[in-house]
């Protein structure tokens, strides 16, 4: 499943030993980074991750024609010894359908921790289980520092395809370029609808359409996704308040039949089985449902700015977006207002 997450890691404002540690780590990174012009010449990189790295330089020229926020993001490599940068945890009562959050200066409240080594993770997991909650644990190859710093190249970053690296790229400068406090949902769905409108826009302008033919049949694959995932969402909150009354137990039994039948009637995917036979709960439910966006009213809301706007370039639709929501104080309000205008 397609996923970045942003990791609350800025020691330097917070005194807490969570966030104390994950900006010490994140330090120790960064000491690592050498520049992409180096890595190429490199004879640690593989051919693989050299064209990978020329694909990035690429991309970042892209995004700059559109106006998004570039930066000095991803101009240095960082090899690391795993498959991924960060680990994640996030968590959900076993009959509550609502993630539980964390608040940290600048981002606000999030519905995930983030830490760098998986140990430590797994006991902050352990801990939340021990309290009731159900868990979902989740790894992650890149993330966004929303400007703090300039965001590096990741090996983990260089296993995807070429289509989903762009996409990949197009997601975080998303963030990069704009992000709505104490708005996670707004913010993922909308770095995913600018990641798919720009990847589109990069490989018909490289004339490189094949490049797109499987990123479109997973991307049709994960519509079926998104569907399944509603419906279970929705079965699930209806037989949660039809049993308010019951005891928890009770419920909690219940509630499982109704995803264990979901999974039974999971999609017919052609490409990639968003669905699996893993366990399902409430955490991964939630966590799932922050990266399956319901695109219509970002895509009404830019056909509108587009109508309107000679230049209207990716980073300039964001700019306005942003200004919009100073007045509406919601993302989601912003998108409707900017068809009214």
């Amino acid at each position: 499943m397609r996923k970045t997450l942003l990791l609350a890691c800025f020691s330097f404002f917070c005194s807490s030993c969570y966030l104390t540690k994950q900006g010490y780590k994140q330090l120790e990174l960064l000491a690592s980074r050498e520049p992409i012009d180096q890595a190429l010449n490199d004879t640690k990189t593989s051919d693989r991750e050299k064209t990978k790295l020329k694909l990035t330089q690429n991309v970042l020229l892209f995004a700059k024609e559109q106006k998004l926020n570039v930066g000095s993001a991803y101009q240095k490599f960082i090899r690391l010894r795993g498959e991924a940068v960060s680990y994640t945890v996030q968590a959900a009562m076993p009959t509550e359908i609502k993630l539980k959050t964390w608040w940290f200066p600048f981002l606000g409240s999030v519905p995930y921790l983030g830490f760098f080594d998986q140990s430590d993770r797994d006991i902050e997991a352990k801990n939340l289980e021990e309290k009731g909650y159900e868990i979902h644990r989740g790894a992650v190859t890149a993330y966004s520092s929303l400007g703090w710093f300039a965001d590096p190249v990741y090996s983990s970053m260089l296993r995807r395809s070429d289509a989903e690296l762009a996409h990949l790229y197009f997601h975080e400068l998303t963030h990069r370029t704009l992000w709505l406090k104490d708005g996670v949902e707004f913010n993922e769905n909308l770095a995913e609808f600018m990641a798919g409108w720009l990847t589109d826009d990069f490989f018909n302008a490289q004339n490189r359409n094949a490049d797109l033919v499987d990123f479109k049949m997973a991307a049709k694959d994960y519509e079926l996704f998104k569907g399944w995932l509603k419906e279970l969402r929705q079965n699930l909150e209806r037989s949660l308040a039809s049993s308010k009354d019951q005891p928890n137990p009770r419920r909690i039994e219940e509630k499982n039949k109704v995803i264990a039948l979901a999974i039974s009637k999971k999609p017919p995917f052609k490409l990639v089985d968003y669905v699996g036979s893993t366990t399902w709960n409430n955490a991964r439910i939630l966590a799932a449902a922050l990266y399956s966006p319901d695109t219509l009213a970002f895509s009404e809301a830019s056909k509108c700015y587009r109508a309107k706007e000679a230049d209207a370039k990716a980073g300039n639709f964001l700019k306005a977006l942003e200004k919009i929501s100073e007045n509406t104080g919601n993302g989601f309000e912003a998108l409707k207002a900017m068809c009214k205008q």
